[in-house]
């Protein structure tokens, strides 16, 4: 397993100064691509669901009150593998390009980041752990087929106690092979359950 300090100045050195807050977005997709990807953490240290997105506190202690991060003394792009490396290049080259900003909302919208908060509205404060688990179940999903995405995402549904009807699950595959999107599969599901 890697040291975050380690994932920090790998990601530094592969984009150059970043803002804290794009260096603490980078790190949380570094740590659920390798969950996704390899089934193991990428480094022990906790990513909290903060007001802004996750956040690894390890990391925000020592870059808090800075505007910009140019390196990471505490850490050596070297101690990765080969493997580790892989998957903070491809983290880089797909999220790399947007701001700060951005990858909060994305954060924001993802699972992981809102079941951690537990239902609490985005301005409230958070320093609840966002389970590895949480972030290798929702990104495994990313890249699953079509039917195991929707098979994941009726099992994670059942171990909550609860039951998918048929018309879920067909507006759910509907929006995996692409026929609509997320937002026109809800309406036609709302539709459909005002008119039964």
């Amino acid at each position: 397993m890697a040291d975050v300090h380690d994932v920090a100045a790998a990601l530094l050195a592969a984009t150059g100064p970043e803002s804290p807050m794009k260096l603490q977005k980078l790190l949380y997709y570094s740590q659920a691509w390798h969950l996704a990807r390899r089934g193991t953490a990428l480094f022990d240290a906790p990513i909290e669901a903060w007001q802004r997105g996750p956040v690894v506190p390890e990391v925000y202690r020592r870059h808090v009150g800075l505007t910009e991060v140019h390196s990471w003394d505490e850490g050596d792009p070297s101690g990765l593998s080969a493997a580790e490396r892989a998957v903070v290049a491809s983290v880089v080259e797909r999220y790399g390009g947007f701001s700060r900003h951005e990858l909060s909302e994305m954060a924001h919208e993802e699972e992981p980041w809102r079941s951690a908060r537990g239902g609490l509205p985005d301005s409230e404060p958070s320093s609840a752990p966002i389970p590895h688990e949480a972030m290798r179940r929702y990104f495994r999903r990313l890249t699953s087929d079509p039917e195991t995405a929707v098979a994941e995402a009726r099992a994670s549904v059942g171990l909550e106690g609860l039951a998918v009807s048929t018309e879920a699950l067909e507006a759910a595959r509907a929006v995996v092979r692409g026929e609509v999107d997320a937002d026109e599969a809800v309406a036609r599901r709302i539709e459909a359950l005002l008119r039964s």
